[in-house]
């Protein structure tokens, strides 16, 4: 009876395995006591957008550290995150735990020269914790978890609409509701928008497939102890 209790415990935890290890996969930090677990985005998109960040070798070097975690097209922006139509940028993303880094990418127009390397103004950049914060409230408030985050990049105002020079994008997938928020905020943390979507919750569904197989061996496995035990003592 032992030996079979101990088979049952085996492929409970065999069964458990692939959900942990997948939820281990994505890179953490943690900012103000705040827990955040980052999807990284595909960065070999980049490399068919324009031969620089291929063949230049700051760029190249950028895209393969490990901090570089999202990149966003910025339009026509100069350094400054101004209009300007005689340039196409673009920003990387680097986040650990020391901090958060933008840099901007300036091509011209057709994407096939650089023209300027700049990082984000280390003002904006500062205010990372206070949005972090804010973001995550905005969940905690109503009782939910915050997830899975797919992006954070600070964006012009005006690609976006707004009246101001930077504007914090946060991207979360909360995966027990299936759904994906997109919140807008000022260096203050204040929530100018948010943006929802339901999705297909994939790794929900992967998960729900482990965790019914897990029950279904459970109960095949107990039935056959059941099973023993009577024949045993008939």
């Amino acid at each position: 009876m032992k030996r079979q209790a101990i088979i049952t415990a085996a492929l409970v935890l065999l069964l458990a395995v692939p959900v942990a290890s997948q939820d281990s996969d994505y890179p953490v930090v943690v900012v103000d006591y705040r827990e955040l677990r980052l999807v990284p985005e595909d960065l070999t998109a980049l490399t068919t957008i324009s031969p620089q960040f291929t063949g230049n070798h700051a760029l190249s070097d950028l895209l393969s550290d490990n901090d570089t975690l999202f990149w966003e097209p910025l339009g026509g922006s100069d350094r400054n995150f101004s209009a300007n139509s005689s340039v196409s940028s673009f920003a990387v993303i680097q986040i650990n735990e020391t901090g958060f880094y933008e840099t901007i990418i300036g091509l011209s127009p057709d994407n096939q020269t650089l023209e300027w390397v700049a990082f984000l103004n280390s003002s904006v950049s500062a205010n990372f914790s206070t949005i972090v914060v804010a973001a995550t409230d905005f969940f905690a408030e109503d009782g939910r978890y915050w997830g899975l985050c797919e992006e954070i990049a600070v964006l012009p105002g005006h690609l976006l609409g707004f009246d101001m020079d930077y504007v914090w994008r946060l991207t979360f997938h909360l995966m027990v509701e299936s759904e994906r928020w997109a919140l807008l905020l000022d260096s203050s943390g204040f929530i100018l928008d948010t943006q929802y979507s339901q999705i297909p919750c994939q790794t929900c569904y992967e998960y729900s497939l482990l965790i019914t197989g897990a029950a279904i061996v459970t109960a095949l496995v107990v039935l056959a102890l059941v099973v023993m035990w009577i024949k045993r003592h008939q």
